[in-house]
């Protein structure tokens, strides 16, 4: 339900959903958790310029439609890597296409970033990050007095703007004794 006329929509979803799931991997193969960050009042590097919707306007996420994974590089003088967590933006265009991502440094999950012993990992985040798509985040015009059926559902709207977003991603790291290991979450993502 819609109060008032217009409602701010901070274009942010609470991550994943469900629990943790530790899986080990080959080198190889390797695979890293994501999710996506709530931004922080106050963090510098990472503002947000939320849309203001009208009564009649809701909003749909972008959706991933490709993703793949960063690639840690093997270093033999490194055979273990603690859980690291750094953060990179990722600035859709209103196609759906990363324009570019950018080191994320201001938000409290992302302070690892800033230690040049990770510089190797945000490149590995940004090089990932480059690859990925989107179904493209959109602005919902409905008509007066028709509201969307559920959140992020444009089915209804008279007209549909895709729009570009910024998002921010958290990418945690960890290598045991020459071994990675996967967290990943189940459910939403």
């Amino acid at each position: 339900m819609r109060r008032g006329i217009g409602a701010v929509l901070a274009l942010v979803l609470s991550g994943c959903v469900g629990h943790a799931v530790v899986q080990e991997r080959e080198a190889s193969s390797y695979s890293v958790d994501r999710r996506l960050l709530v931004p922080e009042s106050g963090a510098a590097g990472g503002s947000v310029n939320a849309y203001t919707l009208a009564a009649s306007e809701g909003f749909r996420m972008p959706r991933p439609v490709q993703v793949p994974s960063p690639q840690l590089p093997q270093d033999p003088r490194q055979p273990s890597l603690p859980a690291t967590t750094v953060c990179v933006q990722v600035i859709l265009d209103a196609a759906g296409q990363v324009q570019r991502s950018e080191p994320l440094l201001g938000h409290s999950a992302c302070a690892a970033g800033a230690d040049p012993a990770n510089q190797r990992l945000l490149q590995a985040a940004q090089a990932a990050t480059a690859q990925w798509t989107f179904v493209p985040a959109a602005r919902c015009h409905f008509p007066a007095g028709v509201s969307p059926r559920a959140a992020d559902d444009c089915s209804g709207a008279t007209r549909i703007e895709e729009v570009p977003v910024t998002l921010a991603y958290a990418f945690t790291f960890e290598v045991i004794e020459g071994r990675t290991v996967v967290r990943s979450q189940s459910g939403v993502r």
